[in-house]
């Protein structure tokens, strides 16, 4: 893979855990909430936060739209945290590349109260620092604000870095950081969704990113 592989980051919805989220159902509410705050309706659940905070961030209402929006956000994560379960291998891979020495950590489009739940649920939290959520970013992914944080953090170079994801928000942010990136099957995405913007690899099984990083 080139560079050693002094991180990796991963995506929690899809890839360290089954994806859950009832997509249709979600988005339809969160249109609605945005069009209820003058906001456009096109997107996904995260192009349309991203569209709105874009607009809120100068005219001083990132505050505002949060308390409105996030709401709306967290009950669906709360919905989908009752269903959630570890993928096959996920907390062994957390352990397999600690061992190696390679840092692990969390950027995730999931908010902060849902997110550590599961993460101690799983006994994933202690493998994983730092963990971004989309409480502690001004955009969520497909922007790579996260996962710039993340590597700052970690005092760590982009081609050092591996992301770990399920989706084409993954590659897109991973991308723009300056990352290689894997994607899990069986995500948000399938496989041919990456046609336009394919990852680095496809892994069937998160056992098999031990051997990218290695």
């Amino acid at each position: 893979m080139g560079n050693a592989v002094r991180a990796v980051i991963f995506d929690f919805e899809g890839t360290l855990v089954d994806f859950q989220w009832r997509l249709a159902e979600a988005e339809a509410e969160l249109r609605a909430a945005f069009a209820a705050q003058g906001c456009g309706t096109a997107g996904n659940y995260a192009e349309l936060w991203n569209a709105a905070a874009d607009l809120a961030v100068p005219q001083g209402r990132l505050a505002a739209l949060r308390a409105a929006l996030g709401p709306v956000y967290d009950r669906w994560d709360a919905d989908a945290l009752v269903r959630w379960a570890p993928r096959p291998g996920a907390s062994e891979l957390l352990q397999a590349l600690a061992g190696r020495g390679v840092r692990t950590a969390m950027v995730s489009n999931i908010g902060r109260a849902a997110l550590a739940v599961a993460l101690a649920r799983f006994g994933l939290d202690s493998r994983l620092a730092p963990v971004v959520s989309r409480d502690e970013v001004t955009f969520m992914k497909p922007r790579p604000e996260g996962t710039l944080r993340v590597l700052a953090d970690l005092k760590v170079e982009p081609a050092e870095a591996l992301f770990v994801g399920d989706s084409r928000a993954d590659v897109r942010a991973a991308r723009a950081a300056g990352l290689r990136v894997a994607i899990v099957r069986g995500g948000e995405c399938v496989e041919s969704d990456f046609a336009a913007l394919p990852p680095d690899h496809f892994v069937s099984r998160l056992g098999e990113i031990a051997a990218l990083a290695g």
